[in-house]
């Protein structure tokens, strides 16, 4: 599997936040274009930590919550 990210939010952010984000704009265009997951006005998606874990061996659960959080 690849994972990419944009290099102005890992800047801002750190690279870990960027993949993240990244993952979860994709889903959220991919839940727009199915209409599906949609609430209040938005498009979301949703993932435990463990399941991001699995997603992205290279970070902690630790580590994936401390970015998510950031």
């Amino acid at each position: 599997m690849q994972h990419s990210f944009d290099i102005d939010i890992a800047c801002q952010y750190g690279i870990l936040e960027a993949i993240l984000l990244n993952h979860l704009w994709f889903w959220i265009e991919k839940n727009k274009a199915n209409n599906q997951n949609y609430f209040d006005g938005y498009y979301w998606t949703f993932n435990s930590t463990r399941a991001y874990n699995e997603l992205f061996p290279y970070a902690s659960q630790r580590q994936i919550q401390n970015a998510l959080k950031k």
